[in-house]
Formats: structure tokens, sequence, C-alpha cells
């Protein structure tokens, strides 16, 4: 009797830690799988953080190659805008030049004018009946005319003041002698500044002419209009 209550008992307890296992793994069970749950929400979490990385990444690349492309074009622009500074800058400058440059001078250079001979009034002259040589017919001696040689001119006198700031209006006559064709004694009669005194000079002394005589006084008028 005694032994069947002992027998009992421990089935009675065997039972009851077999209740109490089967309780504990039931709720090791529901632990589980609300921890797998958990997991699960981590692991979508994660992937649309993962996600949403992508998207900025992708995003910072288009915002880059955005700020490429404008760096670009910006630098397209500033190269364009330094060709056309530097065609502004020649265009000033050659404004400048123009400006600036003194006023070419219109040179006129009279021309000499031969006197025209005497005409021939006979042996009375106009003066009725003559006596003594007059009125034997002889005639009467007179100087020979002699009129300075056409001047000839290598270059315009314009080269030789083209450079010469001329600030007004000059009217003047160069006189001068000819020793067997070369120039002598240049003087000028008119008020003439210093440089265009020693361009004109200069250009006197390179005349030419078509005569090599010896001779005195010969004028060559000068007109500068501005």
């Amino acid at each position: 009797m005694k032994y069947n209550i002992i027998i009992t008992a421990v089935f009675l307890a065997i039972g009851v830690a077999m209740f109490n296992a089967v309780n504990i793994t039931a709720d090791n069970i529901s632990e589980n799988k609300t921890g797998l749950n958990r997991l699960n929400k981590s692991f979508l979490s994660l992937s649309e953080e993962f996600e949403n990385v992508n998207k900025n990444a992708d995003l910072i690349q288009a915002t880059r190659e955005s700020y490429r492309n404008s760096l670009v074009e910006l630098s397209d622009r500033v190269s364009i805008m330094e060709e056309t500074n530097s065609e502004i800058y020649r265009i000033l400058n050659d404004l400048d030049e123009r400006l600036n440059k003194p006023p070419v001078a219109t040179v006129v250079i009279e021309k000499y004018i031969e006197p025209e001979p005497e005409p021939d009034l006979g042996v009375n002259a106009g003066f009725g009946v003559l006596t003594g040589t007059q009125a034997l017919g002889q005639p009467e001696i007179t100087p020979e005319l002699i009129v300075c040689p056409k001047v000839i001119s290598p270059r315009p006198y314009g080269d030789y003041i083209e450079n010469i700031t001329i600030k007004r209006s000059l009217k003047f006559t160069v006189i001068y002698d000819l020793f067997e064709g070369n120039i002598t004694d240049v003087r000028y009669d008119g008020k003439i500044p210093n440089k265009v005194r020693q361009a004109t000079f200069n250009y006197v002394m390179d005349l030419e002419f078509d005569n090599p005589v010896t001779m005195t006084g010969c004028t060559l008028p000068f007109t500068i209009n501005i």
C-alpha cells in the first residue's frame, strides 16, 4: 500500500514537471516567435534604410553631375567673356590711337609762276619819231631773263611732316640760291615752328632740278591747312 502511494506521488511529480516543461517550452516558443517578428521588422527597417541610402546616393550623384555641368558651362561663359573683353580692349585701343593721332595736315605747295615776257614794242617803243641811235633802228640791249629751274620732288612734302603735330594753318615761302643746280643759303619768309622749319629744310635739300643753273632768289611758297 505504501509502495503504491509512493509510485503515485512519483508519477504525479513527473506529470507536474512535464506540464511545467511544456508551459516553459510554449512560453519560449512564443518569445522566440516574438523575437523573430522583431528581427523581421528590423530587417525590413534596415532594408528601407538601405533603399533610402541608395536614393540619397543617386541624388548626390545627380547633384554632382549637375554641378559639373554647371562648372563646364560657367567655364565656357568665362572663356567667351575673355574673348569678348579682348576684342573690346583691341577696339578701344584702336579708337584711342585714332582719336589721339596727330591730325594730318593738308599741304599745298603753290606753283611757281614764271613771269610772262613783255611784248616787243619795236624800235620806237611808242615814242613817235626818235633820233640818234634809236632813230637808226639799233636794238636796245636788255638783260636776259633767267627763270628758276623746275622743281622735281622725289618724295611728297607730307612724308616729311607726318609725325609733327601742327595746331594751326601755316603759310610761308622758302627762298634759296642755286649753285650749279645745288641748293645753297635757304631762307624763310614767314613765321614757322622749329620742327616744321627743319622738316621743310630736309624737303628742300632733297629737291632736284631739271636745269643745273647758278642763280639766286628762287622761291617756293608753302601753305599748310589744318
